[in-house]
């Protein structure tokens, strides 16, 4: 090993790169599981948090109602027992309603009625017109349903302005059971509203929702009236009131955060408590933990980098030449070599990968020679077995050269791939190869053939198709044997085909038939005129031709790709 820079000597020191990602990996590695760790046990905890605070406001919500519903459906049974028959109101009904109102601020509104609905009426705050024109159909359906025997409670009623009340009326029943008046009872809700907004903040949000979806209240306001039929926990809550906690998007965010949340039930309301708060609040602490790990690995990273760049220049540039000058050979470029400049391993291996290239680049250029010479000489022999069949027929020598030109001009038209124009040119070439088992005598009959003798030769695409199938380099052309005598309006033969279920190599070799067909003398027409040619195969377009095949023909002929012997302008 010379002394100085080694690289040129040997490829032992790239084995430096994997010890300076050992020194990276160990600091990400511990920086990811002591973040993994401490992000597991952050979300456990915010989930116990969570989970006790929808507990205990559902438990708070539960003691108001308690305390403000429950208390009015009492007055009304212990006003209902000193309720005598033909006594009316009881004296000290007045009282009651008025040490229940001032011992609840969140009651609003009471009043006693009989039968008749005159009575006792407490009220503890005056209430604004839209409220009361809001609560008063309320109220006289619930005194008829009262004196039905029936209870009737809304527990949450909007009157508008971001406030809400909820609305109960018991029927007042006297020692004997009969229904003698009705206590009705208004409680504000705004002590909820303000006691969920006592729990907000830090990312903290809470809903009080109903069974429905529906959010009543919240700390943020843009999420109250808003369905959250969507929202995991209270979906769960819709099918069955139990308490769950969980991770989950809530729809009602903005960007659907992820947060943690937990729902807790209200018990004797058909109202749950969703608190939640943002990961990203919860897991700040987690984050910066992250944040300073990522920066410890990011340094290290850096100082690891910078050594294993240079390593690895000097290792990827030769590599880089060595995958160019390949990807250049592949392309077709057999003459590049690659320049070597060490002898180290790599320097050997574009050596020997330039030996490589030259007996590569010598065998495809053999390859390319023989496989010219094979294909004009497959060609020469197609050329030689078609112009055999049509000279079977005086009428008919040379068609088959003619229809070849004439197919490949309109492929050129129609920008088929080189491939494809070659087989076209092969199949046009061996369109009509199945005469050979026809009958001499059919084939060059002068008069018009019978109905056997047209059967007979229809049965020529079907024999050409059965000689060259078997050919393997000759099955590409093969739907152009078969399929050139069908129609585009389906009319043809031999399997009736229509449209663009005809393969585009026999609706040209159609196309390139006609045209020659009645430009040349047959037994049964004079050659026509060009102009009347060309009119024909307009009409024919659409029928027994392809239209875009017969305006790529018409192409050829402005273009002067496609001659022939008449000469006149092509419209």
């Amino acid at each position: 090993m010379s002394s100085g820079w080694p690289f040129s000597r040997s490829l032992f020191y790239p084995v430096t790169v994997v010890l300076v990602a050992l020194a990276v990996l160990p600091v990400a590695l511990a920086g990811w599981g002591f973040v993994s760790s401490n992000r597991e046990q952050v979300a456990t905890l915010e989930k116990q948090i969570m989970s006790r605070q929808s507990a205990a406001l559902a438990r708070e919500v539960e003691l108001f109602f308690h305390d403000s519903v429950d208390r009015i459906e009492t007055v009304a049974m212990a006003i209902g027992r000193g309720w005598g028959e033909g006594w009316g109101t009881p004296l000290g009904a007045a009282r009651l309603l008025g040490d229940l109102i001032q011992g609840n601020r969140h009651i609003v509104l009471l009043r006693l009625l009989d039968r008749a609905g005159a009575g006792e009426f407490v009220q503890n705050r005056e209430l604004s017109a839209s409220v009361e024109g809001t609560l008063t159909p309320l109220l006289k359906e619930a005194f008829t349903a009262n004196l039905e025997g029936r209870t009737v409670r809304h527990n949450f009623i909007s009157t508008g302005g971001g406030t809400a009340v909820a609305l109960v009326s018991f029927p007042v029943r006297d020692v004997a059971g009969r229904t003698v008046g009705s206590l009705q009872g208004v409680v504000s809700l705004d002590w909820l509203a303000s006691r969920l907004l006592e729990e907000g903040g830090q990312g903290v949000s809470v809903d009080l929702v109903d069974r429905s979806g529906h959010v009543l209240f919240s700390t943020e306001r843009q999420r109250v009236g808003r369905v959250a039929a969507g929202h995991p926990l209270v979906a769960q809550f819709r099918q069955a009131p139990v308490r769950i906690t969980r991770a989950y998007r809530d729809p009602l965010a903005p960007g659907e955060a992820e947060v943690v949340g937990s729902l807790a039930p209200v018990e004797g309301v058909d109202w749950g408590v969703v608190s939640a708060r943002d990961m990203g609040v919860a897991f700040a602490a987690v984050h910066s933990m992250a944040r300073r790990a990522a920066g410890l690995a990011l340094v290290m990273g850096v100082i690891a980098t910078v050594a294993g760049v240079l390593l690895a220049w000097r290792i990827i540039q030769p590599v880089r030449r060595l995958a160019e000058v390949s990807s250049a050979m592949a392309g077709g470029d057999l003459a590049r070599r690659v320049s070597i400049a060490s002898r180290n391993e790599i320097g050997r291996l574009a050596a020997n990968f330039n030996l490589m290239a030259g007996e590569v680049e010598r065998t495809v250029n053999s390859l390319r020679v023989a496989l010219k010479e094979n294909q004009e000489l497959l060609v020469e022999a197609i050329r030689a077995l078609a112009a055999a069949i049509d000279a079977k027929n005086p009428y008919t020598r040379g068609h088959s050269e003619r229809v070849s030109k004439y197919a490949v001009a309109i492929a050129r038209q129609l920008a088929m791939p080189p491939a494809e124009i070659r087989n076209e040119e092969i199949a046009a070439l061996l369109h009509d190869v199945g005469k050979i088992g026809i009958e001499d005598a059919i084939l060059q009959k002068p008069e018009a053939l019978t109905e056997a003798e047209f059967s007979a030769m229809r049965a020529h695409p079907l024999k050409g198709a059965a000689i060259v199938g078997p050919i393997k380099r000759l099955r590409e052309a093969l739907p152009g044997i078969r399929s050139h005598h069908e129609n585009w309006d389906g009319g043809g033969y031999p399997d009736g085909l229509k449209g663009e279920a005809i393969p585009l190599i026999a609706r040209v070799i159609a196309a390139a038939d006609a045209l020659d067909a009645m430009t040349t003398t047959r037994p049964y027409q004079e050659a026509m005129p060009l102009e009347v040619v060309l009119v024909r195969l307009r009409e024919l377009a659409g029928k027994k031709l392809d239209p875009r095949v017969v305006d790529a023909l018409f192409a050829a002929l402005r273009s002067g790709e496609l001659e022939l012997d008449v000469a006149t302008e092509v419209a």
